[in-house]
């Protein structure tokens, strides 16, 4: 049985690696089979076929039934007035080419066949509709670990809960839903995590189909479900109106693809948020939709500056650089569990147990609170969409040779040149940057130190050469905060964050 038995169903419903879809009328998949007092199964009207759901937890979050939400957030929702909810959506799925080339991207996709499949979606929504503001991201759910990761909830929870916004979790790749087959994270996907919860969800029609060509009409039909109205949607009374796109790194990369070829066949997406990555071909202006590419230094430095995958901004394309900033970034490691951000580290051993730490050449990962400038993009995406006032355009980061590996520009402290300039690379106490490799390869998992940055605090003699004393230091960090805020790379709730631990 896929998702246990419910218990009461709530009126209302509603956190990195290298940092997934329109209903046919058919529909050949049996929903899960529930017991007596099992959640509703409804057809939305648009969509997937079916959604069943909200499925409750049968423990608490840790417990080793695995009978809750996998990667449940650990923010406080009730004090914010939030809810999680979990449903299964099961329908078919129209099959597009995963992995397109070049010119397979400057035009829009050919179907190839479809699909059953049946998965589920995490919700994160306000309980009360009344405080819902209309609007939701669709996080695509990275699967570069070997199983799902809340990317876009790691970064910006806190934004999307201060303003009302609803989060979606989308499983749509085969390796989240039915797990890797081979390699170092093989065997982590939902069905391995828990048999019980959610051994009824499958994206490889019993195994045959292993190229997630269906993700992007699962993809789709998230956003058509988020839109629809209707007794028989229990999403219907958010009134979504607006529905963003979200992924990062390898789900970036899958959500370029998306943009550029079936976003043109439906445009059921109201704007696009690239985190980290995006595919081989850049956003083409041609298919109109707002879009934020948002990359760290280490990204440039891996590649993601050179000119294949470059595009000026215009009408529809901003690009930000987030100078000293790395794709894995350090409070995505915190071992704290109470941490919403703590996707690659508390809340990643509650699932599976403590790793071992990798070996990287430098110390890291970077420092840098990139997490601020992905609210901001999020607000500029906003305002763009609906009201039309452009995002500012970004310095880009002072690159000699766009590599990959890029070379930069940087100053004496060895911090590059450019981009979006954080405190923590304006006003420094040690060196971020986006470099780092494996020091070796005896843990298969040492490879993504490549993600991971650098972060080295500076020494006593390198302080006394910046500043005069702590309150020089203290009056440059927020002569930086407020022009970043005036900027708008930096929002004022995010500016007294940074200011608030600067004080203590």
């Amino acid at each position: 049985m896929a998702l246990q038995r419910v218990q009461r169903r709530l009126r209302r419903p509603l956190p990195l690696l290298a940092l997934v879809f329109t209903a046919a009328a058919a529909f050949v998949v049996a929903p899960p089979a529930f017991a007596t007092g099992s959640p509703p199964t409804t057809s939305p009207g648009t969509g997937p076929a079916t959604i069943t759901g909200p499925v409750p937890a049968t423990a608490r979050p840790g417990d080793p039934s695995h009978g809750y939400v996998f990667y449940s957030t650990p923010y406080d929702l009730k004090n914010a007035g939030y809810v999680e909810q979990e449903f299964v959506i099961s329908g078919t799925a129209t099959r597009y080419n995963p992995n397109p080339t070049a010119d397979e991207q400057t035009r829009p996709a050919t179907p190839l066949g479809s699909t059953p499949y049946t998965t589920r979606i995490v919700v994160r929504r306000p309980a009360k509709p009344a405080k819902s503001a209309g609007i939701a991201v669709v996080d695509w759910q990275n699967v570069t670990a070997g199983h799902d990761i809340d990317t876009e909830w790691g970064t910006s929870a806190d934004y999307f809960v201060r303003n009302g916004w609803t989060w979606i979790g989308a499983s749509v790749q085969r390796v989240g839903v039915n797990g890797a087959t081979t390699g170092a994270t093989a065997g982590l996907g939902l069905t391995q995590w828990s048999p019980q919860r959610y051994g009824s969800l499958d994206l490889t029609s019993g195994g045959t189909l292993l190229d997630d060509s269906q993700s992007f009409d699962v993809f789709t039909q998230i956003a058509q479900l988020l839109k629809g109205s209707g007794r028989q949607n229990p999403l219907s009374e958010l009134d979504i109106s607006k529905v963003y796109a979200g992924g990062a790194s390898q789900s970036g990369r899958y959500l370029g693809v998306y943009y550029n070829t079936v976003q043109p066949l439906k445009h059921v997406y109201d704007g696009f948020l690239f985190a980290l990555a995006d595919s081989s071909l850049p956003p083409r202006g041609e298919v109109g939709t707002k879009a934020i590419r948002v990359l760290t230094e280490n990204d440039v430095y891996r590649g993601a500056a050179i000119p294949s995958k470059t595009a000026p901004d215009s009408s529809t394309l901003r690009t930000w650089h987030i100078a000293g900033a790395s794709h894995v970034p350090a409070y995505s490691n915190s071992a704290d569990p109470k941490d919403f951000r703590a996707t690659l580290g508390a809340i990643l051993e509650r699932e599976f147990g403590a790793r071992e730490p990798f070996d990287c050449v430098n110390p890291g990962p970077s420092e840098v609170r990139s997490w601020t400038v992905f609210h901001a993009a999020y607000d500029a995406l906003d305002k763009w969409v609906r009201k039309g006032v452009a995002p500012r355009t970004a310095k880009p980061l002072a690159i000699v040779n766009p590599g990959p590996p890029a070379t930069f520009v940087r100053d004496a402290n060895g911090i590059v040149e450019g981009g979006i300039r954080l405190p923590d690379v304006e006003v420094p106490v040690g060196l971020n940057d986006g470099v780092n490799a494996p020091a070796n390869l005896d843990n298969p998992l040492n490879s993504f130190c490549v993600l991971y940055g650098t972060h080295r605090d500076f020494t006593p003699e390198q302080l006394a050469a910046l500043y005069y004393d702590r309150n020089d230091y203290r009056r440059q960090f927020e002569d930086v905060v407020r022009r970043l805020e005036g900027q708008r790379f930096l929002l004022p709730e995010d500016g007294r964050t940074l200011l608030d631990s600067l004080r203590r």
